[in-house]
């Protein structure tokens, strides 16, 4: 689920560090989700109950926008990701046992290319250099960086100037 919500007056998006004892993608930064289960009736149910566990978030007060780019990580998880426009507000975590920290990010920062830089990411199996966002003590990289690029690009394609109009 890709966050999109008013910080201060301006277009932002929510993030969240995973907790570093976590088996996969331990202290990497995401967006809320995660596996579907048997119960849940499609994607997008698994996207809003996976917000809900993750963070404290009222699934009822979340508005479903649409599909994203479907996204693959490097540990072959197949992502699809939805955009969805949340209330304003501080977010914490739900659940510290999966989620160490709740933050958010302009979307004018993320837009400004000079905010991307190539980091030297430490990673179980081996070292990797990649594109990322620095943002506060947070790298965000990888497969959520390029699903933020994607809607980066579709608002900016729509002529969106990260105003909340």
């Amino acid at each position: 689920l890709v966050p999109l919500l008013d910080r201060a007056g301006q277009p932002a998006l929510l993030f969240l560090r995973r907790a570093a004892s976590l088996p996969d993608h331990a202290g990497q930064v995401a967006f809320p989700g995660g596996l579907r289960e048997a119960g849940d009736a499609n994607l997008a149910a698994t996207a809003l109950r996976e917000a809900a566990e993750e963070v404290a978030v009222d699934p009822a007060r979340i508005e479903l926008c649409g599909p994203l780019a479907r996204v693959s990580t490097l540990a072959k998880y197949s992502i699809q990701p939805f955009l969805s426009l949340w209330p304003a507000g501080d977010y914490g975590t739900a659940s510290p046992a999966e989620v160490a920290q709740v933050f958010q990010v302009p979307l004018a920062w993320l837009a400004d290319p000079a905010q991307s830089r190539e980091v030297e990411i430490a990673l179980p199996e081996r070292r990797l250099r990649a594109p990322a966002w620095c943002w506060e003590d947070e790298i965000i990289w990888g497969a959520t960086r390029r699903i933020t690029l994607d809607l980066l690009q579709r608002l900016a394609a729509a002529g969106a100037a990260f105003g909340l109009e």
